[in-house]
């Protein structure tokens, strides 16, 4: 499927899990899983006066590959605007992520009302060098490639290391981020850590036995300094990757999704070795 000056606070965050021997990014947790996860999403503050309602649903889904994670979300968004004239979104995300953390395959399409394509943002990123540095190469935009710098952490990646926080205590921390959701390459993340949960009794069976994180994540563009964020979001996270009490920050408005529906599907993968 983004507070104070974000960058004069690095100096007191604590580090992201350690990278591998060999310059790739850290290996991620066991706790993770497939699910099919579904929200309804409904509007929860205005901040301008060109709309008047919104609604929408997104559906999220992670397939354990084994090797890697494939990932796919669906997301439609209805805006009443003041005229009552209503606007239609609808994006898909997709992505292969592989678990070694090396390379990450996206597509992003995002159609209006019309059903015009508005987004098409595809391609590869790929770590690379001894120190961790990648590339993007887009196959959409056409024959556009950007350098991806060291530390870039892709959706799971970024995932294990909230909740490695989380149960480290950590308050803040700052990864960079590339999701392949902006055309622009890598982008700068701003998580705070608001709590950590140990096992509890939920709505959801599937999600009694894990721990959760409660989290803000802000993203910035890093080509500017504006500490206004381009998109922010909060949920709480637990150990298995699933997210409930969603908060989608889109500037003008903010949109609160609900998880209606939720399947996490026993691994076929085998077991990990343990070292």
């Amino acid at each position: 499927m983004k507070l104070v000056s974000v960058f004069a606070l690095l100096a007191v965050l604590a580090p992201l899990p350690a990278m591998a021997a060999n310059g790739s990014a850290p290996a991620l947790a066991s706790q993770l899983t497939g699910q099919h996860a579904v929200y309804t999403l409904s509007l929860s503050k205005l901040r301008t006066h060109d709309i008047t309602g919104a609604t929408g649903q997104m559906s999220f889904n992670v397939v354990d590959g084994c090797t890697g994670w494939a990932t796919t979300q669906h997301m439609t968004l209805i805006i009443r605007n003041v005229d009552g004239s209503l606007t239609k979104s609808v994006s898909d995300y997709i992505t292969w992520e592989s678990k070694d953390g090396k390379t990450l395959s996206f597509t992003l399409r995002e159609r209006d009302n019309d059903g015009k394509q508005k987004i098409d943002d595809a391609g590869i990123a790929t770590h690379t060098g001894p120190d961790d540095r990648g590339v993007i190469k887009y196959t959409t935009p056409a024959n556009t490639e950007l350098k991806m710098p060291p530390g870039t952490l892709f959706p799971m990646q970024h995932t294990e290391a909230l909740l490695a926080a989380g149960r480290a205590g950590n308050k803040f921390i700052a990864p960079l981020l590339f999701d392949g959701t902006s055309a622009d390459g890598a982008q700068a993340t701003f998580v705070t850590v608001l709590g950590h949960h140990g096992p509890e009794k939920t709505k959801w069976p599937a999600l009694d036995k894990y721990a959760s994180t409660d989290v803000d994540i802000a993203f910035f563009e890093r080509k500017n300094d504006d500490e206004t964020p381009d998109f922010r979001t909060s949920m709480r996270y637990y150990e298995n990757g699933v997210a409930t009490g969603l908060v989608l920050d889109f500037g003008d408005f903010v949109m609160t999704g609900k998880l209606t529906s939720l399947d996490v599907p026993p691994s076929a993968c085998p077991a990990a070795k343990a070292p």
